[in-house]
């Protein structure tokens, strides 16, 4: 059962944000809400070393001191349907990222729909994922990790990552990620009431938003129908009421079938990203899980 203050956040999401979605909504009004509920939820910086930098053309921030790059390097691409970022609350996760697993953490400000449409947003995943390499931390300890459509993105980085024949990370970690535009899977359906934030009409605007008019099977769009094989080590987070709850057992599924190191982790009863609320416990049981992981590959692999 989750805990008494998950149920307060569902509660809470339900209220604000589930039936935000309707047809017709002007994707502007969603920022002006989430942006509010941000500036709620986050009243200060992080108190971490950060630093602006140009990644391959894409503005991003590091978090943490420079000498954590010897630990090792985390790429994270934030979640926001591709068409938001919400900067305090991603600052926050990714500092918090930085201390638990000691790494110098990178969060790249990619192009959003509508303003710009598929594919900006996979083409600056990859010009960051490229010049990280370019800056040799292929040579440490490196990961990926990514939410909601930054997970998506960060499947889709690194299908084209080995596609290209460019070196791959260590690991990477899927927090409730999109991986089927499609919305195909089952649990669009059964968990269309059960999931506190999100309706069946954000089914329609937000693919809409993102890539008109493309086919959605497309795997640059929905990476569960692209090919799987030869992909590091995966971390699935979901929770049970989720609407893309499927989205991360399918694409597990996909994983472990083309022969790659994956585990799957559902929270009974969380929501989408439950990770990025931090007075949550869960939020510190299940980022605690994604960072141990993180390290535990980079060991395998580095000794």
């Amino acid at each position: 059962m989750p805990s008494l203050r998950a149920r307060f956040v569902n509660r809470l999401l339900r209220t604000t944000t589930k039936g935000l979605w309707r047809p017709g909504l002007d994707i502007v009004e969603v920022r002006r809400h989430t942006a509010r509920m941000e500036a709620r939820l986050v009243r200060r910086p992080p108190t971490i070393a950060t630093e602006s930098v140009d990644a391959g053309g894409v503005p991003a921030t590091w978090f943490g001191p420079a000498e954590r790059a010897h630990t090792g390097t985390l790429l994270y691409l934030h979640g926001g349907a591709w068409c938001l970022h919400l900067p305090r609350i991603y600052a926050r996760f990714a500092a918090l990222l930085s201390n638990l697993t000691g790494m110098r953490v990178l969060l790249p400000a990619y192009r959003l729909a509508p303003e710009h449409p598929f594919p900006a947003g996979i083409d600056d995943c990859f010009a960051a994922y490229r010049w990280l390499l370019d800056q040799g931390c292929r040579q440490r300890p490196f990961a990926l990790a990514g939410d909601s459509a930054g997970g998506s993105l960060s499947l889709v980085t690194l299908m084209r990552a080995r596609d290209a024949l460019l070196p791959l990370p260590d690991s990477a970690a899927l927090l409730s990620p999109s991986t089927d535009l499609t919305m195909s899977a089952p649990s669009a359906r059964y968990n269309a009431q059960l999931d506190p934030m999100f309706s069946p009409a954000a089914q329609d605007l937000l693919p809409e938003v993102y890539c008109p008019g493309q086919d959605r099977r497309n795997p640059l769009l929905s990476p569960l129908f692209g090919n799987w094989n030869g992909l590091p080590s995966l971390l699935f987070h979901a929770g049970s009421t989720e609407m893309l709850l499927d989205d991360s057992v399918r694409a597990h599924d996909r994983a472990t079938q083309a022969g790659v190191p994956a585990e799957i982790e559902v929270y009974v009863g969380l929501p989408h990203v439950w990770h990025v609320f931090a007075w949550l416990p869960e939020a510190h049981l299940a980022t605690r899980q994604v960072a141990d992981f993180i390290l535990q590959t980079s060991v395998r692999r580095h000794g």
